[in-house]
């Protein structure tokens, strides 16, 4: 997939091409596959508003950095187009080192490949796009918004009413047998010795069935196989990769415990560097 995402500099006419450290920066992330949930951001489809594809992209871009300690010195802006069909909306990019870095495509802009970055000079792109800045939020003003929005979203899920449950039928109680009146006792009947009732048998507890070591011999199973893959066809190791990762979240196996079988196997990451931690595992859970 990162091979899709294209990034191109835009240099300012009439001066020299001077070191344009965000492209390099991001090249580097995105070529080794740090940069997962912005690369899926910007391959989306164009469904939905300007205005969200702008802050979607954008802020993925931004956290990706953020992730990776390489934040320092960034800021997300939000603006407003002052031009062109868009003129009036609410727009977001990220500059760095006097360079604007755009990741939405905008019909008469300087950048119109829908699955493309544009990194060019700060000034330029905002004389180009007439933006003007309304807010502008460095790292830790990101993460602190980012974490109000999820409050948000909490609040309004746990604001939503559960939908009723059906109303199970009362369970109707059969009619009793009427008891047949116990035979009189006969002399023939008071004689005759009374049945030995055999001891009963002890009980055999049955074979344990627990979930866990079902889970856990699949989760064994499973690292076993991506271990013996050929590590040079990259592709079809990631798509089992994938496969497996989906099958174990859906069995409920913690992150944890994944990483740890995954480091006792010697199971290679997606990138074939670094080792696996719960952490890693969560990243490709929240992408299944």
């Amino acid at each position: 997939m990162k091979k899709d995402v294209k990034i191109r500099v835009h240099f300012k006419p009439g001066k020299s091409k001077r070191t344009c450290k965000p492209l390099s920066l991001l090249g580097d992330l995105i070529e080794s596959e740090r940069m997962e949930l912005a690369v899926q951001s910007i391959m989306a489809e164009n469904l939905y508003h300007i205005h969200e594809k702008s802050q979607n992209r954008s802020v993925a871009l931004m956290s990706g950095l953020i992730q990776n300690r390489c934040d320092k010195g960034w800021v997300w802006i939000k603006g407003v187009i002052g031009k062109g069909p868009m003129k009036g909306q609410t727009h977001y990019w990220l500059e760095s080192d006097g360079w604007a870095v755009e990741s939405t495509d905008i019909p008469g802009s300087v950048l119109t490949d829908p699955h493309g970055v544009l990194v060019m000079d700060a000034g330029m792109y905002r004389k180009e796009m007439k933006l003007k800045a309304v807010t502008t939020r460095k790292a830790k003003q990101v993460t602190q918004w980012l974490l109000k929005q999820k409050k948000k979203r909490d609040a309004a899920m746990q604001d939503k009413p559960a939908p009723a449950r059906p109303t199970a039928p009362r369970p109707v109680t059969p009619p009793t047998p009427p008891v047949a009146p116990e035979p009189k006792a006969t002399a023939e009947t008071m004689n005759k010795p009374e049945a030995v009732t055999p001891p009963a048998q002890p009980v055999q507890p049955a074979p344990s069935t627990e979930a866990g070591t079902a889970d856990e011999s699949c989760l064994d199973t499973a690292a076993r196989e991506l271990a013996a893959m050929d590590p040079g066809d990259k592709t079809a190791y990631k798509d089992r990769l994938m496969e497996v990762m989906n099958t174990l979240k859906a069995e409920g196996i913690t992150q944890t415990r994944i990483a740890t079988v995954f480091l006792k196997e010697k199971v290679p990451t997606r990138s074939g560097r670094g080792t696996w931690n719960p952490r890693m595992v969560g990243d490709i859970f929240k992408q299944i």
